[in-house]
């Protein structure tokens, strides 16, 4: 895979999309509006009239926009995998050791629910799944997106975003005996701690001597003793540095020989910009190095290649 080879997969798509917009939209202008703009002028005049002839247009629009998308999706696919294969595997390559990376696949539902720690809702997604090694330290990654069921007063039900952001767990040669859990203050999809079901011990809310730190985190641990020898005074202002880039819009989860971190930042990683307009080789290239760059930070910023955690 090579650019020219992203830049032909773009056009393709570029071109199907738009040939089928305009023939769509004319057809659903001539089937649908002409027809309702004629009725609705005798029916008014002035202002309603020509109302009625923008809505008629809008709604042309936005069928072709559908229609667009949907006989283009294969178009969308293919430049959507060559860009991955070129921009994002190329970099990670050369990044990170071990690595296995799918851009169609993610970290299941099923393994963030068992951490009992993130509301996975009711529509859940994800792909970008990464696994690799960084300083000796194994990790996987991945885009998730997280949504819940809501109804209105008016009983209509619709889907509201509650993560939209990346999964990230690093594993340690390690095994902590306890639970371990901080959910950033601006952090909304926390799952309500309770009882560990694999250890049957509880989660209950902890607190350090840092007011600073209280005030950036909901603590929970199991026991006081296990869950301070994490927070030691160093530890708590690197993990308070790195929040501090995001917002506080995270949890960490100690567990078992793991740290998850969720990072709900509102964005998706690893994506190709928008297909209307030719690709900027360097620019994507310093795009896809910021986003792989989080995970480093995390490893470089939180020193999890060191003894605490060997």
């Amino acid at each position: 895979m090579n650019f020219k080879d992203v830049e032909k997969a773009r056009e393709e798509y570029r071109k199907k999309y738009q040939k089928t917009f305009i023939i769509s939209t004319v057809i659903a202008m001539a089937v649908t509006s002409i027809p309702g703009v004629i009725m609705q002028i005798h029916l008014a005049k002035g202002i309603v009239g020509l109302l009625s002839i923008f809505f008629f247009i809008l709604f042309s629009l936005v069928l072709g926009i559908i229609i667009s998308t949907i006989v283009s999706r294969n178009q969308a696919k293919a430049y959507q995998k060559a860009y991955k294969a070129y921009f994002v595997e190329k970099i990670l390559k050369e990044t990170f050791t071990d690595l296995e990376y799918s851009h169609d696949k993610g970290v299941s539902r099923e393994y963030i629910r068992a951490t009992e720690m993130i509301n996975t809702g009711d529509s859940y997604s994800s792909n970008d799944l990464t696994i690799a090694h960084y300083k000796n330290v194994k990790f996987l990654q991945s885009d998730a997106h997280i949504q819940v069921r809501e109804t209105d007063s008016d009983g209509d039900t619709h889907y509201v975003t509650i993560f939209r952001g990346r999964f990230m767990v690093f594993e340690f040669p390690k095994k902590f005996n306890f639970k371990l859990e901080l959910i950033g203050n601006r952090f909304s999809a926390a799952s309500i701690p309770g009882k560990d079901s694999k250890t049957g011990r509880k989660m209950t809310k902890k607190s350090t001597e840092s007011g600073e730190f209280n005030g950036a985190f909901r603590i929970y641990g199991q026991d006081d003793f296990e869950s301070f020898y994490i927070l030691d005074p160093a530890f708590m202002v690197k993990i308070m540095n790195i929040a501090g880039r995001y917002n506080n819009r995270l949890l960490l989860g100690f567990y078992d020989n793991k740290l998850l971190v969720a990072l709900n930042d509102g964005k998706d990683s690893f994506e190709p910009p928008k297909f209307t307009k030719p690709i900027d080789e360097k620019a994507e290239f310093a795009k896809i190095q910021a986003d792989i760059q989080v995970v480093m930070d995390f490893v470089d910023q939180l020193s999890l290649d060191h003894k605490l955690f060997q």
